[in-house]
């Protein structure tokens, strides 16, 4: 049979002569890339006045049995002595940093007629103010562990991390513990250490109430067992429940938070692969003591006309304002393999 003759072949596209047909394309526009930030996101906001924050802790004296002039068991009638102060407030620091990212876009590209977002400019605004949020997470957690920065007029001032703060191996308690050391390094989490870093947080007069673990962590804690304990399940449900989000301890329910941004090792194999990789940490906060002192709030400020271009910038100036570190606790050398 013949063929029934040209109808015509119009096209699609934006080639010289690709015809008059529209292209099928969908007005929507999927990215996947994380942007969730647990802890920045629930974190207590403080107004800062300065770039360089400041407040105060403070201790009570050791417990006593002393008896006497002087004591804290005195004898009936006896004289005033004088007793000299063995604490007192001390002044802890840390600097504002500057979180800012640019846009710019052409003013073509704004009058055109794009899939997926009416306005290239605002599309930018939203997507730029998510990457702020989610690098403020990640400096928090990764970021400088030995000291805060001041800047200068070449250089970037910076604020101290969790990393920073909670660090320490006092004479008063600790609040930081290593599963790994240099020459030994299997960093496996137990059942145990979880326990004990909440004993040590408690002794020193802090009640976390979160603990804020990296992925392949929150996996092992779902792995963990206690003796006599069943998860019963009706079979008629179809469902394998593996997964622990609230831990009740002795010392308190502590929510697991999953958080993709906390530091976790880059072993894969087994745990003498650590040794090359020591970075893996989960965070026990308590929500009250930690929190962002905001100079600037994030916002974005429209710079106006570039030549055929609009520009602006989305920026805020934080800090992290830990209370008392002591009510906090860090496990650090955690390896993300279980043996």
């Amino acid at each position: 049979m013949a063929a029934p003759g040209n109808f015509g072949v119009y096209g699609y596209g934006f080639a010289a002569g690709a015809g008059a047909n529209r292209e099928d394309l969908l007005d929507l526009i999927t990215n996947i890339d994380p942007w969730d930030t647990p802890w920045v996101s629930q974190a207590p906001k403080v107004r800062a006045m300065h770039t360089v924050h400041e407040w105060l802790t403070d201790t009570l004296a050791a417990t006593s049995t002393a008896t006497g002039a002087g004591g804290v068991v005195a004898v009936e009638g006896d004289d005033w002595a004088y007793n000299t102060l063995t604490t007192r407030p001390v002044r802890i620091t840390n600097n504002t940093m500057i979180f800012r990212k640019d846009i710019a876009v052409s003013e073509t590209q704004r009058a055109v007629n794009p899939a997926g977002f009416k306005d290239a400019y605002a599309y930018e605004i939203a997507k730029g103010t998510k990457e702020l949020a989610r690098d403020m997470e990640v400096w928090f957690f990764h970021g400088n562990a030995s000291a805060s920065v001041t800047g200068s007029s070449a250089a970037a001032r910076y604020a101290l991390g969790f990393q920073g703060f909670i660090s320490t191996t006092a004479a008063a308690g600790r609040n930081v513990s290593n599963l790994g050391t240099a020459t030994n390094n299997s960093g496996v989490l137990t059942q145990g250490n979880f326990n004990d870093a909440l004993q040590d947080a408690y002794s020193n007069g802090g009640n976390p109430e979160s603990c804020y673990v990296s992925p392949a962590i929150k996996r092992q804690i779902s792995a963990f067992t206690v003796s006599q304990q069943n998860r019963n399940i009706a079979a008629i449900e179809q469902r394998l429940v593996n997964s622990i989000d609230d831990y009740i301890s002795d010392f308190g329910v502590v929510h697991v938070v999953l958080d993709r941004w906390v530091p976790q090792a880059g072993s894969t194999s087994t745990a003498t692969a650590q040794a090359t990789d020591t970075s893996g940490n989960m965070f026990f906060l308590e929500r009250a003591k930690n929190r962002l002192a905001w100079l600037r709030p994030m916002q974005h400020t429209l710079i106006g006309k570039r030549g055929d271009s609009v520009a602006g910038t989305i920026l805020g100036e934080v800090t992290l304002e830990v209370l008392n570190a002591r009510a906090n606790y860090r496990i650090a050398r955690v390896s993300n393999v279980t043996a």
